[in-house]
Order: structure tokens, then C-alpha cells, then sequence
């Protein structure tokens, strides 16, 4: 292995994953951080702050005079395909999707590499014009409301009927103000009667590792996943994550994925792939997966490390705030559970913790991780670290996590005691006493 103590990696982000770079610090010798902050020509020190303040991370304003010096960038966000594409040119490592982003960002070129993958995917409709979407909801009621690339302009949302929506589109049609009449909007007809579920991992050009996280989201509120052997993965999504492979394979994606899979008796419904560090479960596989910073390294240079988890169970939470949508969010929290507090878009000032307003008046703080050998121990620890957590107006959806954990069973049963030949197999691992060869033969038929 590498002596990354010997190398220098940047994290070239948008805010959202400023605390992917506060993990790989500990393990990389130097660690900058950047994210564009001069959009419009009339900067402020709002965006430039994001990432500041960090032990072992360094802010900078610009990539390009520290060039010779990276060894390695990592890009956990979409965008950005033709530069990441031109650093691999010029000989440097990177961790990201490439132009792989299309999967997520253009829809409707996804769902039609999905039809051609054989992967399920829901009914859709293209409209363009707010006019055409606002017909068109009157006789579809349950139906989810999307657009391709600009995220900021609007996020996804369930439009039961056309009355119940009706004030949400009032608000986004003057939102959009003359492109309205122009924007191209995808509607897709609900799955009912489903559990959705997904894989939460990272490929190396189309491969998976031995091992990955397999969860349910309850959206916006919280998150529960189980670290699981690859070959035992719910068969729908395994299935899914074959399909998708070859085009994974022709991007030459070597970073985070995560998939959204509705899964019936009818079959796996791919509904959006994310080609990017996902919210949730980032934040929680940081603390789990050790060797993430060995990861990213080898598999940026195509080559397949094998994750090694703290835990079986993570669970996590997402804070939410009001007051954030405006205004700088100071957070506090006592010192021993900081590995566990992942905040969004954050800066430290006289080491005090603030998240600053998103471009987008987002509600995001930041997430609440807990892990454990078993599911309750997970949400267990979860809820005594978010208990500890304080800042105006933050909400701790902590109840929430019993449903997720209630969805997940649904696919992959209830949760079994671990054997003692697992856990020997474990910690030999996790000590560098066996190899992963010999590690699948002591686990294989446990």
C-alpha cells in the first residue's frame, strides 16, 4: 500500500461534503479543500468561508497553483465530467463519475439507457411549460415532478392531485419566472405497494466490491443501512446493480454510488442511480468504512480495495433548521462525539461550529450518525449523540428511524445475531492477520 502521509489530495466541492475532507485528512499527509466561490463575478466571503477552520484541511481559492503538488482529486459531487476527464489526462488520480453524471442528471437520458439495460423503470412523461405540467397534473394524481441538471432550481416532489399541489406550483412557476414556459419537466407515475431500497457502496468501472451497504431512507428524516456480503444482497438489487454495470464500465466510474430501487412482486424499479457521495448515507460510511482513504486511492487508479466496516448497522439522522435557510447556524456539541456530527456547508470560527446559508435556502445542516452490531444498537447510538446536539430551531427526527428499520427488514429479513465464526473472521481482518481470500473462506457458509 501507498505511504499516503506522502501524498497530497484535494476535494473539489460544491460545500455539501466538506467533512469527506476532514475524514481523509487523517489518513493523507496534506488535504486542501475548494469549492468555487466567485459565481456572478461579485463574490462574497459566504462561500470562500465553507471549509475553513478545519484541523488538517486547508482552504484554497484556487486548484491550479497547487497542481503539481496534488496527487490526487476527489470529486463527491456531480458536474464537473470534462475537468475530471482532463486531470486523468495529464496523469493525476481521480475519484469521481466522470461524465457517468449523466445517469443522474439528464433523466431522460437515464431512463433510456435503463431501457436499454433491461433495468424496470415507472411510466413517464415528458412536458415542457409550466402550462403543459399544470394539464397534465389535473388528470395524474400521484405522480413525482422532476427536471434534469439545474438541482437548484427545484427538487424533486409527489403531486397526489393537482389541488394538493397546487400552491407549491404557484410558488415554483413564479420561481422559474420567463424559463417557465420553456422547462422541460419528467413526471413519473408512482410505485405502490413497494419497499424502496438501494445499494450504497462504490464501483470501479463497473465492479463492486465483496461488501457494501445495503439501506432504506426515510426521505429527508433519516437512514438505517446493514453492511452485507455482496452475494447475499437483496436479489432486486443486486439485479439492478448488474444491469447498470456495462454503462458504469463505458463512464468509467471510480467513486460513490448509490441506487434508489422500488421493489414489489412486479420487479426492481430503478428510480434515480446517484453518482455521487448520496445524503444520506455519506455521512455515515466516513466513520464506517476504515479504510476509506486506501479506497479511494487504489480506485482511482482503477484498482478494487476492499471496504473494511467498524460495524455491521449505521444509522443516521438528518438536522434540519429554519433558521439556516437565511441565517449562519451555530452548532454546538461536546468534543468526544465530534467524529459523529457531519455537518454541511460548515466553517469553524474561534473554534466555534456554524453552517452557512445554502444558495439554494436549503434546510440542510448537516447529519447524526450512530453505529452498532446490531440495528437497535445502531439507532441506540444514534439517538444519544443527537441528544447532545444543539443549535436554533434544529429538528432531530430520531422516532423515524424505526421505520426505516422496519422497511429494511422487509427486504433482508429481521436482524440476526452475529456468529462467533463471523466475528473471528472479523477482527483477523480487521488486525491485517488474514488475507481477504482467507477471510471469504472462514465466513463461507456462515
Amino acid at each position: 500500500m501507498a505511504n499516503l502521509k506522502a501524498k497530497t489530495v484535494l476535494i473539489y466541492d460544491y460545500g455539501q461534503y466538506v467533512e469527506l475532507a476532514v475524514t481523509l485528512s487523517k489518513s493523507f499527509g496534506r488535504t486542501l479543500y475548494y469549492a468555487p466561490w466567485f459565481d456572478g463575478g461579485n463574490p462574497t466571503s459566504r462561500i470562500l468561508r465553507i471549509g475553513q477552520g478545519f484541523e488538517g484541511v486547508e482552504r484554497v481559492e484556487e486548484m491550479w497553483p497547487h497542481i503539481d503538488d496534488i496527487d490526487l482529486v476527489v470529486f463527491p459531487d456531480v458536474y464537473e465530467a470534462g475537468l475530471q476527464e482532463y486531470l486523468v489526462s495529464i496523469g493525476k488520480r481521480v475519484w469521481g463519475c466522470r461524465s457517468g453524471a449523466d445517469l443522474e442528471l439528464d433523466r431522460v437520458k437515464s431512463k433510456e439507457a435503463s431501457k436499454k439495460l433491461g433495468i424496470d423503470i415507472a411510466p413517464y412523461t415528458i412536458v415542457t411549460g409550466f402550462g403543459a405540467l399544470r394539464k397534465h397534473l389535473k388528470t395524474h394524481p400521484d405522480v413525482h415532478v422532476k427536471i434534469s441538471k439545474t438541482r437548484g432550481d427545484m427538487e424533486t416532489f409527489h403531486s397526489p392531485d393537482y389541488v394538493a399541489s397546487e400552491q407549491r406550483l404557484d410558488e415554483l412557476e413564479h420561481k422559474l419566472g420567463a424559463k417557465k414556459s420553456v422547462m422541460e419537466f419528467i413526471v413519473e407515475e408512482g410505485i405502490n405497494d413497494a419497499v424502496e431500497c438501494g445499494y450504497d457502496g462504490y464501483t470501479i468501472d463497473g465492479a463492486y466490491p465483496r461488501e457494501a451497504l445495503v439501506g432504506v431512507e426515510v426521505k429527508g428524516d433519516a437512514y438505517i443501512g446493514h453492511a452485507m456480503r455482496y452475494r447475499e444482497i437483496p436479489e432486486q438489487v443486486r439485479s439492478v446493480n448488474e444491469k447498470l454495470a456495462p454503462a458504469l464500465e463505458r463512464y468509467g466510474v471510480r467513486g460513490f454510488l448509490s441506487t434508489e430501487i422500488r421493489c414489489n412482486e412486479d420487479g426492481a424499479f430503478l428510480i434515480d442511480p446517484c453518482m455521487r457521495c448520496g445524503t444520506p448515507p455519506s455521512e455515515l460510511y466516513q466513520a464506517m468504512i476504515t479504510n476509506l482513504a486506501e479506497i479511494i486511492w487504489e480506485g482511482a487508479d482503477g484498482i478494487m480495495v476492499e471496504p473494511e466496516y467498524a460495524e455491521k448497522w449505521g444509522a443516521m439522522i438528518l438536522l434540519q433548521s429554519e433558521w439556516v435557510m437565511d441565517n449562519w447556524q451555530h452548532i454546538s456539541f461536546p468534543p468526544p462525539i465530534r467524529d459523529s456530527v457531519k455537518l454541511h456547508n460548515a466553517t469553524v470560527i474561534e473554534g466555534e461550529y456554524y453552517v452557512i446559508p445554502h444558495g439554494d435556502r436549503r434546510m440542510q445542516v448537516g447529519a447524526v450518525i450512530g453505529m452498532g452490531a446490531t440495528a437497535q444498537k445502531a439507532i441506540d447510538a444514534c439517538a444519544e449523540i443527537a441528544e447532545q446536539v444543539e443549535g436554533h430551531l434544529i429538528t432531530k427526527p430520531i422516532d423515524t428511524l424505526d421505520e426505516a428499520r422496519e422497511e429494511l427488514e422487509k427486504i433482508i429479513g429481521p436482524d440476526k445475531p452475529v456468529s462467533l465464526q463471523q466475528r473471528k473472521a472479523d477482527a483477523a481482518r480487521k488486525a491485517g492477520k488474514i488475507s481477504d481470500k482467507q477471510y471469504e473462506r472462514m465466513i463461507e457458509g456462515v
